[in-house]
């Protein structure tokens, strides 16, 4: 790696003033080597095969020389990584590699929330285990999400469509995240539990 590539990254891990989608679009297709503060761990499961850091940057061991995972982004926004062990290939989410590898989970809380609602952020000081109705409660204080009163005669008509549709990959959790609603709400729209008047 030369000095200027180095010194590019130093500014965005060290420095940490570019967002952080510009920060995973530099820094996670090539550099196998560490930056700086990396620090890596074995992903549970798939011990001698890959490594989780902190920045959630994905470590394979599987050939003759350790390469770093390019992440896809799924449908529903969020950093996922294939990885394969005995011929299985699993996708797994990457804030949850983080977070089971760096943070601490006493309680046994069964979520990851992001800290600044950026799906690409999965750096571990960004994460945070937390219950379904605290990941739903910082999502509406944040604005990330919205509250039932906010969808509109048009999003009802549009949410029941596509979920009646038979040949629709979508389910209420994908809509959820296309709405910026809970699940919640969207199986009381689908029931027509609420907005029993739009048609």
């Amino acid at each position: 790696m030369d000095n200027k590539t180095r010194a590019r990254i130093n500014k965005i891990y060290y420095e940490k003033y570019l967002p952080a989608f510009h920060a995973f679009m530099m820094c996670y297709p090539l550099f196998v080597e560490s930056l700086p503060t990396e620090i890596w761990s074995w992903i549970s499961g798939y011990e001698g095969l890959y490594q989780i850091s902190k920045f959630g940057r994905v470590k394979s061991f599987k050939g003759v020389f350790p390469i770093i995972l390019k992440p896809f982004i799924n449908k529903k926004g969020y950093l996922t990584v294939a990885l394969l062990k005995n011929g299985n290939l699993k996708n797994r989410y990457i804030r949850i590699l983080v977070a089971q590898a760096f943070i601490p989970n006493p309680e046994n809380k069964p979520e990851v929330n992001y800290l600044d609602g950026i799906k690409f952020n999965c750096y571990f000081e960004n994460l945070t285990w937390a219950t379904h109705s605290e990941n739903q409660k910082h999502a509406y204080n944040n604005g990330l999400r919205k509250s039932n009163t906010k969808l509109t005669a048009e999003e009802v008509r549009e949410i029941r469509g596509i979920y009646f549709n038979a040949n629709s990959e979508f389910c209420a959790l994908t809509l959820a995240e296309k709405f910026n609603v809970s699940e919640t709400t969207i199986r009381n729209v689908i029931k027509c539990k609420t907005y029993k008047n739009v048609k």
